[in-house]
């Protein structure tokens, strides 16, 4: 029996049962729960039940906070609630459903949320490989030269990622919104194929099917656009299967849905979502431009809120949004790695300023956490939550790197951060030495001031 059955069925219990679940997902330390009725779900006994490390209710959801054994308790909790593994078919009752602008906000961001999380991982490899080609290549150790096959395979590597970008997130997205998977992709494919490459390179006036003006982007490593296709593709589909005769419906609503979605794709959703990246960006360049200090501090000493009330996700895909259009990013990324580097500080002061065994346990648990997976939970519910000089020495910490981070305009250039300790460092790599070395400053800088400050004031009577 897993150690989570017991946990699954008192959750299970406690949110009203399986008729009242909607839909079951998981990111890499939440169970994320939808429910047809979320008004009267006991909070805080379900952050009693054993396994739990707490709970949040955001954008339309419960999301039960199990740390980097999250799988175990998706996998037991769907067993013993006999739910489908793959995207449910059920959906949330008419009377039951949020109204409001901040029902299409919520709705709108976890379904970008869902968009973006199965491909993360494509990312942490693109940034691996181009950390190792940047750290060993010509413009820093110089082990590689720019025409080494080392050399070239490895930036083939993380270039290859980016640019085929919209065939990852048509797959991802396809999963999350109900299209056709093999259509999504091929929407993807139709966008990067040579012949639209050519045309936009050419710079000539052309016409979809001789009809419709096609707007000039090249779509390479483009976040928006597929996601706007995909969205429409899924409701495009769902009308014409209800039009179309079964006998005809194998031929005709892939090849319509294809025909209807190049229009609108080459049209009117992938000029909209590129502009809708392009403004992102140009806001971005304007904070980091005139503000980048003011707006480091802050986003690094409210980065442990944001992720303890799960705010987090609707920032971190803005900013995807932009890194895919400038291949760097100096507004959010950047903080993310010093926040977690200021919780190692905290962690392992607190593992030895600690008297009791439990007390130690704690910080182990929560050191090692974060650094074998980068999972921040349970030094968040673990430590800072209970302990409020621990909370002010990571948030003091991380605002002062922060600051400094953001005055010296760095920026995470390789998706690594995920990856503990080694990650945050080598995302700085890529651009400039000075890139490099400030973000190393940053870096440091949160780890030292908050081992240093919680060796210093953490008493462990303070605990709650």
């Amino acid at each position: 029996m897993s150690k989570y059955t017991d946990m699954s069925n008192e959750l299970l219990k406690l949110i009203g049962g399986k008729d009242n679940v909607a839909s079951v997902t998981h990111c890499a330390t939440r169970l994320r729960i939808r429910l047809h009725d979320e008004d009267n779900v006991p909070v805080e006994e379900i952050k009693k039940l054993p396994g739990v490390l707490g709970l949040q209710k955001n954008v339309g959801e419960i999301q039960v906070i199990i740390g980097p054994a999250v799988d175990d308790a998706y996998q037991e909790f769907m067993k013993l609630g006999g739910f489908e593994t793959k995207a449910p078919k059920k959906t949330v009752p008419a009377q039951k459903r949020e109204k409001g602008f901040k029902a299409v906000l919520n709705t709108l961001f976890s379904a970008m949320t869902g968009c973006i999380s199965p491909i993360v991982y494509a990312f942490v490899v693109m940034g691996m490989f181009k950390s190792i080609s940047a750290i060993f290549g010509p413009s820093l150790l110089g082990l590689f030269t720019a025409e080494s096959d080392v050399y070239v395979l490895l930036e083939g590597i993380g270039n290859a990622i980016t640019y085929f970008l919209p065939f990852l997130l048509a797959y991802s997205a396809s999963q999350k919104l109900g299209a056709n998977t093999v259509i999504s992709i091929a929407m993807a494919a139709i966008m990067l194929s040579p012949a639209m490459t050519g045309v936009v390179a050419a710079g000539e006036p052309f016409k979809v099917f001789g009809l419709f003006p096609m707007t000039l982007i090249n779509y390479s490593s483009t976040f928006l656009p597929i996601l706007l296709i995909v969205a429409v593709q899924a409701y495009a589909e769902k009308l014409l299967n209800k039009i179309i005769p079964n006998v005809l419906k194998t031929v005709f609503v892939p090849t319509l849905t294809v025909a209807i979605m190049t229009v609108l794709g080459l049209c009117v959703l992938g000029p909209i979502g590129q502009w809708l990246g392009d403004g992102l960006a140009a806001i971005v360049m304007l904070l980091s431009t005139h503000a980048s200090w003011l707006e480091g501090a802050l986003v690094a000493a409210l980065y442990v809120f944001m992720v303890a009330f799960g705010l987090g996700g609707p920032v971190f895909l803005a900013t995807f949004a932009v890194y895919t259009q400038t291949g760097s990013d100096g507004l959010y990324f950047p903080y993310m790695c010093i926040y977690s580097m200021a919780l190692v500080g905290i962690c392992i002061g607190y593992i030895v300023r600690s008297k009791s065994a439990t007390e130690k346990q704690t910080g182990t648990v929560a050191l090692t956490s974060q650094l074998l997976g980068s999972v921040s939970e349970p030094t968040i519910y673990g430590i800072l939550f209970r302990n409020k000089t621990c909370l002010i020495v990571e948030v003091v910490a991380s605002g002062i790197a922060g600051f400094y981070c953001g005055l010296t305009h760095t920026a995470v250039v390789g998706m690594t951060f995920s990856l503990p300790v080694v990650g945050s460092f080598l995302a700085f790599s890529g651009a400039s030495t000075a890139n490099m070395v400030n973000g190393a400053i940053s870096l440091v800088a949160a780890f030292a001031l908050a081992l240093i400050g919680t060796l210093v004031f953490y008493k462990e009577e303070n605990a709650a």
